[in-house]
């Protein structure tokens, strides 16, 4: 099967970054109302590139409550709306890499000088299409519990929440995603002659999540309990140990949506 790229037609735009890394701390400190906890971003650093600031990272402090740092890449010259960025980079406390985001999340606002609105749109909608992931980035399988990291790049979550949830589903492979992107063409009704616009307003952000159940979640027993999960947001559980009856309470959960076929159709991915 041929990987279907994004080329566009427009070969022009070219809008510089730079990086921000912000610092979240846990606090209160975690148990206290686990399984939920705040989160509170308490520093932020800018570098001209990610390789400054992964080197930045090594020297800096490593406070017991830090629970992760966030590396977006900003563009220079352009409005952008909070939370948005071209790419972000997940950094655990050691200053491991844990998870990106490769692609965009930014809506086109302003025009920058010089570029016309098509040539402007093209580039930044190209930029969306999310590709597919590696095996290796898959970390969790249905069934897994996880914490949701919730920050303001985190569209399925409230920035400054996290929270214990259970799998239900996995975001799609590079072949899912290539087999869909190849339906579309051939299927579909395009919606420009911009390759990169029409795969990157097709398949973003929406499809790069895990299906969950949180712990807390709705408190309607009758409502639809299955939530979304950023990939990139998809953390280990950072206590020590999640207690058995927390578990149960998540495996009973997700038994009670794979029992119900309505709640299934919520996220079970449609094959081309």
């Amino acid at each position: 099967m041929n990987k279907i790229t994004k080329e566009s037609k427009n070969k022009a735009v070219n809008i510089n970054s730079i990086y921000r890394l912000d610092s979240y701390f846990v606090w209160p400190p975690r148990g206290i109302y686990y399984p939920t906890f705040r989160l509170k971003k308490s520093a932020t650093a800018f570098f001209y590139t990610r390789e400054e600031a992964e080197e930045a990272m090594k020297t800096m402090l490593k406070h017991r409550d830090l629970y992760c740092r966030v590396l977006s890449e900003l563009p220079v010259g352009v409005n952008f709306h909070y939370g948005e960025s071209f790419s972000d980079r997940i950094y655990l406390p050691d200053g491991q890499l844990w998870s990106e985001r490769p692609y965009a999340y930014m809506f086109p606002d302003d025009i920058p000088f010089p570029y016309s609105e098509i040539e402007y749109d093209n580039y930044v909608y190209g930029r969306w299409f999310f590709q597919g992931r590696k095996a290796q980035e898959i970390r969790f399988k249905p069934g897994d519990i996880i914490e949701v990291f919730g920050y303001e790049g985190n569209h399925y979550w409230s920035a400054g929440y996290g929270e214990l949830a259970i799998v239900l589903d996995t975001p799609p492979t590079e072949d899912e995603m290539n087999a869909k992107a190849e339906h579309y063409f051939k299927t579909s009704q395009h919606l420009t002659g911009d390759k990169g616009f029409d795969l990157g307003v097709q398949f973003n952000y929406h499809d790069d999540v895990y299906a969950i159940v949180a712990a807390i979640g709705n408190v309607d027993p009758d409502a639809n309990p299955v939530d979304f999960c950023p990939t990139y947001c998809a953390m280990m559980p950072s206590m020590e140990k999640v207690s058995a009856k927390m578990r149960n309470k998540l495996e009973g959960l997700r038994e009670k949506v794979m029992a119900n076929e309505e709640w299934k159709k919520k996220f079970m991915r449609r094959k081309p």
